[in-house]
């Protein structure tokens, strides 16, 4: 029954999550989250019990996604803003630009570039940095 194959989603690790993935999908899985698993193969399997969408619908989404205003990405401050992060005692002093942000005399597209410069290590930088851009 889909409804308790859905359930069970839930209750799986990650590495059940993956191989179930790869019987669905016959591809290997490059998903991070066991969130992203299961909204993913509980997408799948409802696609193949109950029927994909419509060409029709296929369509209609396909003309208001190219009808969409091109979204653009508001700095986290305004530009020249001078942003002092502390990290392992040292002081680092970011200035946001028109496209992106400026450490140490280096452009960065990105908030987790920087952060990564900085620490070395693959991070968020709008966690590192202790801006929350959730819904904004």
């Amino acid at each position: 029954m889909i409804e308790e194959d859905l359930a069970n989603l839930n209750t799986m690790n990650i590495n059940e999550l993956k191989k179930l993935f790869l019987r669905y999908f016959n591809a290997h899985p490059t998903l991070k989250t066991k969130e992203a698993y299961i909204l993913k193969l509980s997408y799948r399997m409802q696609e193949l019990e109950f029927g994909g969408l419509s060409s029709a619908s296929r369509s209609f989404l396909s003309k208001i996604s190219a009808k969409a205003p091109n979204v653009k990405k508001v700095a986290i401050a305004p530009i020249g803003t001078k942003i002092i992060k502390q990290y392992k005692g040292r002081d680092y002093v970011i200035r946001v630009l028109e496209n992106g942000y400026e450490l140490d005399g280096q452009r960065f597209k990105s908030l987790s570039g920087m952060a990564k410069k900085i620490t070395g290590m693959k991070i968020s930088g709008s966690a590192f940095f202790g801006f929350n851009l959730r819904g904004k």
